[in-house]
């Protein structure tokens, strides 16, 4: 198997047949199956391809920060991003729960906590 290495050695493409330009030689891992879902979690070690648990949850990690930030698009921006006129019809306890749900939207990648759309909220 090919491999092309990232700066930190981990694993950025790989090819079982064929080749990779600037890539190296390696064994193919025991479990290719879990290579194949995972290959960016691994790392060459010693001349091998070994998973990193480490890497593989920071990568996860980072994974759901994105998912947070697509919802926080969709869920958060388009409801923030209405306009005056939307905003002149709303009450002024409104407007705070709408100012704490933002912010707590523009938190959501340091909390992982999704929060809960105000019920009034359409």
């Amino acid at each position: 198997m090919k491999v092309l290495l990232d700066e930190q050695g981990y694993i950025q493409s790989y090819a079982l047949i064929g080749e990779i330009v600037d890539g190296i030689e390696i064994p193919d891992p025991e479990d290719v199956a879990h290579f194949a879902v995972h290959f960016a979690a691994y790392k060459v070690r010693d001349g091998t391809a070994a998973f990193d648990n480490e890497h593989f949850a920071l990568q996860e990690q980072e994974r759901v920060k994105e998912d947070y930030r697509q919802r926080r698009e969709t869920e958060c921006f388009s409801v923030i991003n209405r306009g005056q006129l939307w905003y002149e019809g709303i009450t002024l306890p409104q407007l705070l729960e709408l100012r704490s749900w933002y912010k707590a939207w523009l938190n959501v990648t340091d909390t992982m906590v999704v929060p809960e759309k105000p019920a009034w909220l359409t």
